[in-house]
Parts: structure tokens; sequence; C-alpha cells
């Protein structure tokens, strides 16, 4: 019963313990990581909002991809090792979409205008509320 139960036990522990990726030598910090990735979903909004053609928008999307590394001062290659890297972590990639979403909503409720509540009146007009004799 024992042996079986080790037989078991075995390719369970064997397959459970998987090791954490390689760091790519050119890994971009988390930090700057999240900030290539909010300019990354900016300008993948803006080019869907404006751009209609779907060819046209994809060029676009690439000539601003281009722009935005070397804005960051980044390499395509370490860009794409370093993206690779944080998905293959999960739990890292949740950190970065996680402060991403968190940076994309405040930007958004500093433009979307504050609803303003409907005027309360202070005072009740009685004729607004008689009923007209047929």
């Amino acid at each position: 019963m024992k042996k079986r139960l080790c037989l078991f036990l075995l390719p369970l522990a064997l397959f459970s313990c998987t090791p954490e990726p390689e760091k790519p030598q050119d890994l971009i910090p988390e930090e700057k990581m999240t900030r290539i990735m909010l300019d990354i979903h900016l300008t993948e909004a803006a080019i869907g909002r404006t751009v209609r053609n779907y060819d046209t928008s994809r060029v676009a999307y690439r000539e601003a991809h281009k722009l935005i590394l070397k804005r960051h001062a980044v390499s395509d290659s370490a860009f794409k090792h370093s993206y690779d890297y944080y998905l293959s972590v999960p739990e890292k990639m949740d950190k970065l979409y996680e402060v991403v979403l968190d940076s994309l909503s405040a930007r958004e409720a500093k433009l979307t205008p504050k609803s303003v509540p409907a005027e309360v009146p202070t005072e009740i007009d009685p004729k607004a509320f008689r009923k007209k004799s047929i």
C-alpha cells in the first residue's frame, strides 16, 4: 500500500516543482515596464478610436510602438524578452496590470466630468399640484 502511494505521489511532486523561469539579462524593471504598458494601452485606444481601417491601424500601431520604446530608451528585443518573462510569472504580470489599470482608472476619473445632481427646489409651488377641473 505504501509503495502504491509513493508511486502515485512521486509524479505529482516532480510536476509541482517547476523552476522559476530565468530572468533575461535585458529585463526591464517592473516600474518602467508598467509605464511602457500604460503608454501602449493608451496608444492602442487612441488608434482604435481614430483609425477605422484595420490595415491602416496595424501600421499606425507598429509605428507608435516603435516611438514608445524609443521614448523609454528600450530596445524592441528587451521589451519582448521582458514581456515574455513577465507572462511566464503570472504573479508579476498581475501586479503589473494592477498598476496599469489603476493608472488608467485615475486618468479616466480626471477626464470624466462629475455628474451634478439636479437642483432640488427649495419651495414647492402649490399650483403645480392642483388638479385641473373637468
